[in-house]
């Protein structure tokens, strides 16, 4: 399984360092998983890059259209009270932000519920970093080779 938080989800739908990946991924590696919070993260940082200019409305509009489509087929992973304590112990353990503690409880609470490998997929070093000490496969999306 492959879990995606939204520095790499996000290349999926716009055209970024990364994003040759994060399709393979996606088309052909699935299933793709996310926590729920990634659907406002995504739709704030297309909002973003149309805002400062970095997308047309055109390409804005068919990304939000694309990424409605392709959530139907995420598993996503809901943010319970569970998730909300395993990430407050993440952040007391390694240096993360909010949602990025939301993102790493999530990947490790579908890994421990499948009890499988997860591949935790992101553009942020530090994140990637605390993931590996978590014992998930890390996948820096910028900087490996798409298979």
């Amino acid at each position: 399984m492959n879990y995606l938080d939204t520095s790499a989800l996000i290349k999926r739908f716009v055209v970024e360092k990364g994003s040759p990946l994060v399709r393979t991924l996606v088309i052909r590696r699935g299933p793709v998983a996310t926590a729920k919070v990634a659907y406002a993260e995504v739709y704030a940082g297309l909002t973003r890059k149309l805002r400062e200019g970095h997308l047309s409305d055109n390409a804005y509009a068919m990304a939000c259209r694309q990424f409605e489509t392709d959530w139907q087929a995420y598993v996503r992973v809901d943010l319970l009270d569970e998730v909300l304590l395993f990430a407050r112990d993440l952040i007391r353990r390694h240096p993360l932000r909010g949602f990025d503690a939301i993102h790493l409880a999530s990947a490790l609470s579908l890994q421990r519920a499948l009890g499988e490998e997860i591949t935790f997929a992101a553009a942020d070093e530090r994140l990637l970093q605390a993931a590996a000490g978590e014992h998930l496969r890390p996948l820096n999306v910028e900087t490996a080779k798409a298979p």
